[in-house]
């Protein structure tokens, strides 16, 4: 599991100019509000768990999510894909949320749900084990890498888009995600090496 997350994606520029292109253009503005809440349900409350809000509260702040896109949804013209557009406002009420909890002096603790795992309870553990520590390193990062290493690496948006959806030039955005690997990498590094001291 570890290494689906430091086995990165390369961002190439070059790459991600035709992609970020072909994904808009076949984009279309949806029928109705209720088939971007099937389409992207999952999506929203995934993501504002990665980005920092605590498990007892995603439900609420996934409502204020719905509630914008149900209100912003008819002035939708496409210039991103859909999913860009809901990443976007995923991390604006991810935003708000924080800055509540941080009036309230509370930190946010969000430990992503973890589905039954084939191989029994020792993968189950294992899987979980593995989310709680990426739910930590994701924690530990600066807000604007942590958004970029998010968007890119987990919910595996273009470079462009994650770009746009952030609101910063894309080379900043590469700046970002590289620096978020490493650390990233290092806090996993960090946390294996007790257990390699066991080993040997």
């Amino acid at each position: 599991m570890p290494g689906h997350v430091l086995t990165t994606r390369d961002p190439s520029p070059a790459l991600d100019l035709e992609a970020g292109a072909d994904a808009t253009a076949t984009e279309r503005r949806p029928a109705s509000f209720v088939e971007v809440f099937q389409a992207h349900a999952g999506t929203v409350m995934g993501l504002l768990r990665r980005l920092g809000v605590a498990q007892a509260d995603v439900e609420d702040v996934a409502q204020e999510v719905f509630v914008t896109i149900h209100h912003k949804l008819p002035g939708f013209e496409g210039r991103s894909t859909l999913k860009t557009w809901v990443c976007g406002i995923c991390l604006r009420k991810a935003k708000e949320y924080r800055r509540r909890t941080q009036r309230r002096r509370e930190t946010p603790t969000a430990v992503e749900p973890v589905a039954h795992a084939a191989g029994g309870p020792e993968a189950c553990t294992a899987e979980h084990e593995w989310m709680v520590l990426l739910q930590r390193a994701l924690a530990a990062l600066p807000e604007k890498q942590r958004e970029v290493f998010v968007l890119y690496e987990l919910e595996e948006l273009e470079m462009a888009e994650v770009a746009r959806a952030v609101g910063c030039p894309r080379f900043t955005a590469y700046t970002r995600l590289h620096s978020a690997r490493r650390k990233i990498r290092a806090h996993f590094a960090a946390a294996d090496a007790p257990r390699a001291r066991r080993r040997s």
